[in-house]
């Protein structure tokens, strides 16, 4: 990869977790007025150890946990969401972030498409770790916002995503040049019927909403998610998060 595409791929992901922080806040608002209901307190984490995973799934009959491993760690780009309740901390939302995708550039300099890339496949790890950390829940909400050209349903990288979350199709948003806010919305708000954060027979799936255009109609940026979307699908999947643990 050439170095102006590998900056425009760092330009594209830079913005796109300045948007996804700004998000965050206040979906982490939401949360805190919304469990102050039950005496519950909402903070976010930044970091988990392997170690902090471990000691999560050891509480729900995994193995003991390993000192050694304090030194590796996940950062989800949106942080961990921990609710303090009856002395416990209880993750209630993980946020991840992928942008992917410089064939719509390379088409824009009427240069030759390049293959696609795997980064969305680091993922994966985070998915694993996640289903420590929710090991005694019913529920699992992780959370991965995708944009860019790569993840267009045109391109076999969607299978890959499929592949890693036990065959189940991410929530799709599809970007073209007829596409407005209005109708976008309504997309939104359809995927937000479909949202299910409960385990399947035991096993956590992620929750996965792909933003994407084709590479050779939009230019760079078209599908990157808007603040406004983060905030609305996360503020569903809160409500989501608190109707199941105030059932438990």
């Amino acid at each position: 990869m050439s170095q102006n595409l590998s900056k425009s791929l760092k330009d594209d992901s830079k913005n796109s977790k300045q948007i996804l922080s700004s998000a965050m806040e206040e979906v982490i608002l939401y949360a805190q007025k919304l469990f102050k209901n039950i005496s519950g307190t909402v903070k976010i984490k930044n970091t988990m150890t392997l170690y902090e995973c471990q000691e999560y799934f050891h509480k729900a009959g995994g193995p003991n946990p390993n000192i050694s491993n304090k030194n590796v760690s996940i950062c989800p780009d949106g942080g961990i969401l921990m609710l303090s309740l009856n002395g416990e901390d209880i993750p209630i939302l993980i946020v991840d972030d992928k942008v992917q995708g410089t064939n719509d550039i390379l088409f824009a300099k009427q240069c030759k498409r390049q293959e696609i890339g795997d980064d969305i496949e680091y993922a994966a790890k985070n998915i694993r770790s996640a289903e420590m950390i929710f090991a005694k829940l019913p529920i699992f909400p992780y959370v991965l916002f995708a944009s860019g050209c790569d993840f267009h349903e045109t391109e076999t990288i969607r299978e890959t995503i499929d592949m890693m979350n036990m065959g189940f199709t991410n929530h799709y948003i599809d970007v073209t040049n007829k596409s407005s806010i209005e109708n976008t919305n309504v997309m939104i708000d359809n995927v937000k019927k479909s949202i299910n954060i409960k385990k399947v027979c035991g096993i956590g799936v992620a929750s996965i909403f792909v933003k994407a255009h084709r590479w050779d109609e939009m230019e760079n940026g078209s599908s990157m998610w808007k603040k406004e979307e983060i905030v609305n699908i996360c503020k569903k999947i809160i409500d989501l998060v608190y109707e199941n643990l105030s059932a438990i």
